[in-house]
């Protein structure tokens, strides 16, 4: 719903969920997230219309990573934390997808989280008890400040060689926003594998004729992987427990 909603200017509270295509509201089993669209066999019962893809992919996507959460921190706030912040990441990545933007709700928004996250008491859970990957709020500060300044100085070096823009703005705040989750040390994590992925894509998608030098590919879902690659998967993230003794990555 917040992916489809958003870049078209749309409430998010009301009304209920909806068929895109007849405007017909959806209720009942219908609206039970995969299940729905599984049931319905992915189009809509009243017009037919196919349901787009954006939405079981979400809620399949956030299914896996809510598990992941929970085996990372268990029952905890950190567990939601994680949670929202892998959510808000998968939005970011589906709207820059279909519309090419980052909106500034969604990526400022989840860099004020991410600060006043850093602030909180942290009270540890699941694999993730020996060391927790969020920073303290000078590392946030550090890797929201930095995280912007990467990418704005890389894009202004990239214009004044191509004599035009390599990446939006909503890019820079979209990598601030990891930099206040993860901090300064954990920006390295979520920018190699973004970049190196973003490369071998872009030159595929070149490779079979659907891009070109020229024309812009979306940059934002490959931050988005980063950061999940960068909490879970990074040195010393929850779900390489067996390295939670190791010098800490994202410490305050």
């Amino acid at each position: 719903m917040l992916v489809y909603r958003l870049p078209r200017g749309l409430a998010l509270d009301k009304p209920g969920s909806f068929c895109p295509g007849c405007r017909t509201p959806i209720g009942g089993r219908s609206n039970i997230p995969l299940v729905g669209f599984l049931l319905r066999g992915g189009r809509c019962a009243h017009c037919g219309g196919r349901i787009h893809w954006r939405y079981p992919l979400s809620e399949l996507l956030c299914a896996l990573l809510a598990l992941a959460a929970w085996y990372a921190f268990g029952a905890s706030p950190e567990a939601i934390a994680t949670l929202l912040f892998c959510a808000a990441l998968v939005a970011l990545a589906l709207i820059d997808v279909e519309h090419g933007l980052l909106p500034d709700r969604l990526t400022l928004g989840l860099l004020w989280a991410g600060l006043a996250y850093s602030l909180a008491p942290k009270s540890g859970g699941g694999a993730a008890t020996a060391l927790l990957p969020f920073p303290g709020p000078g590392q946030a500060i550090a890797g929201a400040i930095a995280g912007y300044a990467f990418l704005w100085l890389f894009n202004r070096a990239w214009r004044t060689l191509r004599k035009r823009d390599g990446l939006g703005l909503g890019d820079c705040k979209l990598l601030a926003a990891m930099g206040a989750w993860l901090g300064l040390n954990g920006l390295p994590l979520v920018i190699v594998p973004a970049a190196v992925v973003g490369a071998l894509s872009g030159l595929l998608m070149i490779a079979l004729g659907r891009a070109s030098l020229s024309q812009p590919i979306p940059f934002g879902p490959f931050l988005a992987a980063g950061g999940v690659f960068a909490l879970f998967l990074g040195p010393d993230m929850a779900l390489l427990p067996g390295l939670a003794g190791a010098p800490g990555l994202t410490g305050s």
